[in-house]
Order: C-alpha cells, then sequence, then structure tokens
C-alpha cells in the first residue's frame, strides 16, 4: 500500500506589539513564545531523525525578534520583572500583581506550592487592594515564578539555572533572577539564525504570511465577505484597496529575506482567508503555495466534500498549488489532546491517520494549526505529546512526514474552476467584519488611509518602506479585528484597540496632518471585570434535571459564561450556570449549548471539580445515572451527593465535604469525557471564582 503523506504546517505568530505612541513593547508574547515555542518546536522536529516539518513565520514576529535580539526591545513587561521591587512604585507593584498571574493555571500555578501560594495570596482581589498584601519578597518571588512558567521542556532539563530555581521554589534574589532573564536573553538572540540554519540545511521548510498578518481578501474588498455569509452587516463604504494586498504579499517577502535569507516561500494566508484576488496577487508575487480549510473547499466544490478523500490531495487556482488542512484533525491537536495522556492523545492521531491511509493510499493529510499557544495547556508543553506523534509518523511504514514542498512535487495538482472566498473559521470572516465594533475600525482605517495616502507617498524605494506606509500596513493587521467584537474577550482588549488607533495616529502624525479627535477615543466596550453575580437568598431546588419551576433558582447566583483567548475554539460550550446554597447543601444548574448532544452518548461524563478548603470531584453519567464523588486524595464519599441531567443539570452537594464556612471561595471548573479522555472543558483555562456567604446571605438580602 502506498504510504499516506502528512504534511504537519506549525504557525508562528504574534500580534506587533510595538505601541509607535510610546516606542515600547506592550505585551512580552512574542518574548515569552520565543522562550518556551519557537526555540523548542524547532529542537523538538531536529531531535527526531528523519521527522519533516514546515514551519509559518510572521513577518512581523520576525521583525520583533530581530529587535529583541540587537536589545532595541523596550518591553513593558520585562522592564516590570527586570525591576527591583524595594525601588517599585504602588502603580508598579499593582501592575506586577495584575500581570504576573497570566499564564495556565493547572499547569503553571497549582504544580508548585510557592506559585500557588502567591496566588491564593492575591486572592479575588485585583489593583492596588491586592498588591497591598504582597512584600518584596513576595514579589521578587512573583516575578521569577512568572518567568519559570515559560521554561519550556528544554530549559528544564538542560539550564543549570532554571533546574536550580525550581528545586529553590522560593526566597528568590536579584541575582537569581538576573541570572534566569541572562538566560532567557540567550534562547531568543538565538532563534533566527536557528530556523535561518535549519532551512539551509533541509531540515525544515519555512513558510510566510503576509506581512502583517492581514486578512487580505478584506483589504482586497471587503464586500466579500458578503460572499461568504449573505447576511453580513458591513460597513456602508466598502475597503477596496488591493494595492495594499499586494504591498503586504510583496513586503512581507523582502521583510523574510532580509531575516531568514532570501528564496521564494510558499504562504500561508492570514488565518486561511483567501479569494480570488487575494490568490491572484500571491501568484503574481511568486508565492509557491497557499493553503487553507476544509471548508473553502468544501463550499468550492459543486457537491462540497461529500466523499472526504477529496481533501486528501493538492489543488491549484489559477496555476497556484493549494492545500486544505483537516479541520478535526488539526483540531484535536489544537484543543482537545491537551487534556489527555500525551501517548494515549498521538496514537489516537497516528490511528486516525492509519485510518485516512486505508481509505486513500497515496494520499495527501495537511494539518495545519497554531504552534504556539496550545502547548501551554499540554503536559510538558506537549514534548512527550510531539515527539510520540514524530516518531510514530516515522515508523509507520502505512505513514510519511514531508513538507509541503515536498508533497507537492511530481503530484499533479487537481484545477479548481471556482475559489470559495473564506477562512479557517466557520469559512466566512465573520470574526474580523461584521460587527459594529470591527466596522467602525475598517471605517477609521478607510479614512485614515484616504486622507493620508497618496501616489507618492507609496513609492518605495529597494526594500525600505515610507513611514506613513509601514503605519498603515501595521494597521491593517488581522489581529486588532480579532479582539473587537463579541468572538474573543479579554483582559487586554484595551491594549490592542490602542495599539490599532495609535498606528492611525501614528499615520497621520508621519505625514504631517493634525490627529482626529476621534482616534484618541477607544472603539471598543470596557470589559465587565465581574463575571460572577451573588446568590439573593438561599436557595434549595428540586434536583430532577428539568426546569419544573420558574422560582427554583430565580434568587441563584449566576456566571457569565464568556471565554477568549488567541485561538478561536468552534468547541463544546455551556450556555448559563447557576449556583447556590441553603444551610445544607451546595448547588449547581448547568444549561448546555452543544454540550447537549454530547453528553447524550454512551461514553459521555462530566465531571465538575471544586477547590477550596477541601478539594472534590462530582462525576456523572448522564447515561447510567451513576453519580460518583471523591475527594482532593482520589477517595470516595458516599451519600452526598445528588443528580439529574434532562434539559438542564442539576446538582446537589452536601456542604460539609467541601469544607466551607461562611466567606470562604471556592473555585470549580467543568469537564466534558468522552471514551475516558476530556474533550472540552469551561472555562478554557482556570476555574472560576465564587464566594460562599452561608447563612449570613438570608440578612443581606430580603427577596420576594
Amino acid at each position: 500500500m502506498q504510504a499516506l503523506q502528512v504534511a504537519l504546517i506549525w504557525h508562528m505568530h504574534q500580534p506587533d506589539y510595538r505601541d509607535p505612541a510610546s516606542g515600547r513593547i506592550l505585551l512580552p508574547w512574542t518574548y515569552l513564545h520565543a522562550v518556551k515555542d519557537y526555540s523548542e518546536m524547532l529542537r523538538t522536529a531536529q531531535e527526531v531523525p528523519g521527522a519533516r516539518l514546515t514551519f509559518n513565520l510572521v513577518p512581523t514576529l520576525l521583525e520583533q525578534l530581530a529587535d529583541y535580539q540587537a536589545d532595541r526591545a523596550k518591553d513593558l513587561w520585562l522592564e516590570a520583572a527586570r525591576m527591583n521591587p524595594a525601588e517599585m512604585t504602588d502603580e508598579e507593584r499593582t501592575f506586577v500583581v495584575n500581570s504576573f498571574f497570566s499564564v495556565h493555571n493547572e499547569r503553571h500555578i497549582r504544580p508548585h506550592g510557592r506559585y500557588r501560594e502567591l496566588a491564593r495570596l492575591r486572592g479575588s482581589a485585583s489593583g492596588s487592594t491586592a498588591a497591598k498584601r504582597f512584600q518584596m519578597q513576595d514579589l521578587r518571588d512573583l516575578q521569577v515564578w512568572f518567568l519559570l512558567a515559560w521554561s519550556g521542556h528544554y530549559l528544564r532539563r538542560e539550564s543549570a539555572i532554571v533546574r536550580a530555581l525550581l528545586h529553590k521554589g522560593a526566597a528568590f534574589s536579584e541575582g537569581d533572577k538576573q541570572a534566569l532573564l541572562d538566560c532567557y536573553d540567550q534562547v531568543v538572540a538565538g532563534i533566527l539564525e536557528a530556523f535561518r540554519q535549519a532551512e539551509q540545511s533541509g531540515a525544515v521548510e519555512l513558510s510566510i504570511s503576509p506581512y502583517a498578518h492581514p486578512i487580505l481578501p478584506l483589504l482586497c474588498d471587503s464586500e466579500v465577505a458578503r460572499a461568504a455569509r449573505k447576511d453580513a452587516l458591513l460597513p456602508a463604504e466598502p475597503f477596496r484597496c488591493p494595492e495594499d494586498a499586494r504591498q503586504q504579499v510583496r513586503y512581507g517577502q523582502q521583510v523574510a529575506a532580509r531575516h531568514l535569507g532570501e528564496q521564494p516561500r510558499g504562504v500561508w494566508p492570514a488565518e486561511g482567508a483567501v479569494s480570488a484576488a487575494a490568490l491572484t496577487i500571491l501568484q503574481q508575487e511568486g508565492a509557491l503555495w497557499a493553503a487553507s480549510d476544509e471548508a473553502i473547499l468544501a463550499n468550492s466544490l459543486t457537491d462540497g466534500l461529500k466523499d472526504r478523500q477529496q481533501l486528501y490531495r493538492p489543488y491549484q487556482y489559477q496555476g497556484l498549488p493549494l492545500l486544505f488542512r483537516d479541520r478535526e484533525l488539526s483540531d484535536r491537536i489544537g484543543f482537545v489532546y491537551a487534556r489527555w495522556d500525551p501517548r494515549l492523545a498521538a496514537e489516537d492521531l497516528l490511528e486516525r491517520l492509519r485510518t485516512i491511509a486505508e481509505q486513500t493510499p497515496g494520499g495527501l493529510v495537511t494539518l495545519i494549526l497554531d504552534g504556539e499557544n496550545c502547548w501551554e495547556s499540554y503536559a510538558d508543553n506537549g514534548y512527550p505529546f510531539l515527539q510520540a506523534l514524530y516518531h510514530g509518523l516515522q515508523s509507520d511504514s502505512a505513514l510519511q512526514m514531508v513538507t509541503v514542498g515536498e508533497a507537492l512535487t511530481d503530484r499533479k495538482a487537481t484545477a479548481l474552476p471556482r475559489l470559495a472566498p473564506g477562512s479557517w473559521i466557520n469559512g466566512d470572516f465573520d470574526v474580523w467584519i461584521g460587527h459594529h465594533e470591527e466596522n467602525t475600525a475598517w471605517q477609521w482605517l478607510h479614512r485614515a488611509r484616504r486622507e493620508t495616502i497618496t501616489e507618492g507617498t507609496v513609492k518605495t524605494d529597494g526594500q525600505d518602506l515610507p513611514e506613513p506606509l509601514l503605519h498603515l500596513l501595521r494597521a491593517e493587521g488581522s489581529d486588532w479585528f480579532w479582539w473587537f467584537g463579541d468572538h474573543h474577550p479579554t483582559a487586554q482588549a484595551e491594549i490592542f484597540d490602542g495599539l490599532f488607533r495609535h498606528q492611525l495616529q501614528a499615520l497621520y502624525r508621519s505625514v504631517g496632518l493634525s490627529v482626529p479627535d476621534y482616534l484618541h477615543h477607544p472603539i471598543k466596550k470596557p470589559l465587565r471585570h465581574s463575571r460572577v453575580h451573588e446568590p439573593l437568598a438561599l436557595i434549595s431546588p428540586q434536583i430532577d434535571g428539568r426546569v419544573s419551576d420558574y422560582f427554583e433558582w430565580l434568587a441563584a447566583g449566576s456566571v457569565e459564561l464568556q471565554s477568549g483567548g488567541a485561538m478561536h475554539a468552534v468547541s463544546q460550550e455551556l450556555t448559563r450556570l447557576f449556583f447556590g446554597y441553603d444551610e445544607g447543601s451546595f448547588y449547581l444548574r448547568i444549561d448546555f449549548g452543544t454540550w447537549q448532544e454530547e453528553l447524550a452518548a454512551e461514553d459521555a461524563a462530566l465531571e465538575i471539580r471544586f477547590s477550596g478548603p477541601r478539594d472534590l470531584r462530582v462525576r456523572f453519567v448522564p447515561a447510567s445515572g451513576l453519580l460518583t464523588v471523591k475527594s482532593g486524595a482520589g477517595k470516595p464519599l458516599a451519600d452526598t451527593a445528588r443528580a439529574a441531567c434532562q434539559s438542564i443539570f442539576e446538582l446537589a452537594l452536601a456542604l460539609e465535604p467541601l469544607g466551607l464556612a461562611a466567606k470562604d471561595d471556592i473555585a470549580l471548573s467543568c469537564h466534558l469525557y468522552r471514551a475516558g479522555h476530556e474533550t472540552a472543558r469551561w472555562p478554557d483555562q482556570g476555574a472560576i471564582r465564587l464566594c460562599y456567604r452561608g447563612a449570613e446571605l438570608e440578612a443581606q438580602h430580603w427577596f420576594v
């Protein structure tokens, strides 16, 4: 049987965090992912003999890495990390306490006693109230633990400094912290050269995206969004600047040549967003290939993807080779396998690939996904999973790892007479245009371009772009629009909003014009920080899995079920969560979205994890009605809970095993299991924290 080729493309991308107003880098994720992921992903691939992979690097990411390497980067967070707590102002102390818990809770806070202790010290407070609880040593330990959370597999295995600090655990000195930062600086400084050498040696293939990661089809003509989704609400004045799309592609190639070496490369269009006009530009500008999502292929074929074997081959549109990602397999890596045993996860993926190999011998499966963010939730930064996956691919004669270039060699591509416009998310552009915040941003971008860019402005000299054009291209990046609207709430929305507007402000200043007043006002509505609404009175609902009485949950507390992040998970979700208690029990109600269908399966289970004075795990199997409660140590607790799941899930859990006293905090998270494997959870990370008021709740509220 002819082997199934497997082309893995790891997409490395961070927004342009360089603020033209202050000259500072406002968020540290490029640097920290460089320490933990960019260097590590390359090494992990090179550690497996014969592994063949493609990495995708965004040009603005390359620029930022070069700034860090040349010590040009003035990173606001790293400056706070380097600062001696004894010299901090109250504002600086507050910044550190508010910011330096921004890591994956289960992987990087809970396993480490001192970091966990610091998180408890902060509690549910924020701002200066929380900062006042931290002494100088607390602040220094917090700085070091935040940095250690980004050390990844190889530094923890090989760096004497990292190993020593992990062993020490607390009472870090300024010397400890500086040694750690020096170690990180050295890693970051070598990344560009490592990728250059890996490409030159043939160990990997490097591809790129357009310069500032823009949605190319929307730059060509924003009205294309209506072709992908007929009911899209678009700005009154269309944005039609195909010359900008061409400049994004051309300048991206120039930046990549400057930092990686000059040669033709394939292109992952930002967010897999394609249209006929965008791909024509890519083909004319010399892209070796492009790629998108299977939804685009399905929408482009007359009969859709009824036969999935059609997915497992290369295509071409107007002479440009095209690959389409297998969405389910790519998303299983990005959003599902992190919660599995790494080797079982790798074997599950390999078995799915073997099934495709039997059905489509000699075919080509393309897996494309974020190559950095998902590893925060994997054991050991994803190293065990990736090692098992790469070795499994190498040792199985039915499977063959290939770079994209190798996959396209000696293969006849199927011509696509029609290309449907869209992106990897739902096959449309809804994440970046259509919401009133997104449309406002497009209108402001359009107006700024019209008022500042002239024919003389856009003329270029060699590889150096005029300053106004650089600001325009950076303002056209997709990331600002990603965070506008309701799709991806984030506590850092104000920063992304500001970076977008500051690029437009800098555009006006660069051509000697006054900045319009409206650009000084945020587009994004402030994030509601209070996600929990407390109960109004004690409740004692009937546990039957139905809304049997309108009033039984009326006085309950509730939680706003928003989640957000740099990765878009088209995943299972909840719609509402209620909680409350009486003198003897804690009550929980969950209203399901797409989890409802999942939980109807015979192999499905729901687990609720409680963390407080005592940790408990409640597991319920809807198909059988089996309910188990275990302590944090795994000891079964009999006769402590009742549960039911029909149209809703309801749980009554005895207060005694929780060990709650009035005003205690309790955190909970919800986990969906299929066939013994966790496939989804809420919240995406960490847990939601609730306050138990006890009997005093009745004295605080009078409720009718």
